[in-house]
């Protein structure tokens, strides 16, 4: 009976408790997802304070998560989970717009000039590459019916085809626009409303002291530490 305990014992932390947090880091808006940034971004919470391992067990949900739906927004997707860090821009905002640009040398500089041109999106879930600005060329009549629309997966992407010439108007994140149209010789023909920043969120079953060592290790992330976040992300504040 003693052995049977003893074993039960020895089991039962193995079941219930983990010292590592599973991380899942949603790519709708962009970020690098080589298997070297991945191990860069998960080795720096690491040695931070934050237990940080890849997310892999569909089973289970993770335990934190990144997601750059504007945090309002993701509150309804996220039943069970905190918001514990908020994104900042290249701006140092908490908020995102969305710009849509062209070429300097086309001379454009009004919506209504675009209506049959090929344009570079992020994906189809992207706010800040897609969402806030197709309603603004909606409202031009610019649609898939009568232009051409590409999804390139992220910020880079969409601006390395405009540059490139593959096509003819670039949908980027604001803050990117704007360090990136003088460099380049591009124009903001138009600038979208703003909505909220998407950020961290952790599950609420996760220990107060994780939860303060991966936040205050989220917080303390450099520019370089985190590519594997869309190129708009700066870093990211503490939600009070």
């Amino acid at each position: 009976m003693f052995k049977l305990w003893f074993f039960i014992i020895l089991l039962t932390p193995a079941l219930s408790f983990s010292k590592n947090i599973t991380v899942l880091i949603n790519h709708d808006d962009g970020g690098k997802k080589s298997q070297s940034h991945l191990s860069n971004f998960f080795n720096t919470l690491q040695a931070t304070g934050c237990p940080a391992i890849a997310y892999n067990d569909s089973s289970q949900p993770a335990q934190l998560l990144f997601d750059p739906t504007p945090h309002t927004q993701a509150l309804k997707s996220h039943p069970g989970y905190e918001l514990i860090a908020i994104a900042k821009t290249l701006n140092g905002d908490t908020n995102i717009r969305s710009a849509i640009v062209v070429q300097a040398s086309t001379g454009i500089t009004d919506l209504d000039s675009l209506k049959g041109s090929w344009f570079s999106f992020i994906s189809k879930n992207s706010w800040s590459g897609y969402l806030l600005s197709i309603k603004l060329l909606n409202k031009a009549n610019i649609n898939k019916n009568n232009s051409h629309f590409y999804f390139v997966g992220n910020h880079v992407g969409s601006a390395a085809a405009l540059n490139h010439r593959d096509v003819q108007v670039a949908i980027m994140a604001e803050p990117l626009a704007k360090r990136w149209a003088e460099q380049n010789q591009l124009y903001i023909v138009a600038v979208t409303d703003a909505v909220e920043t998407g950020g961290w969120w952790i599950h609420k079953n996760i220990s107060s002291d994780i939860k303060l060592q991966c936040t205050k290790a989220l917080t303390q992330l450099k520019k370089s530490q985190h590519m594997v976040l869309p190129a708009w992300v700066d870093g990211f504040e503490e939600v009070n």
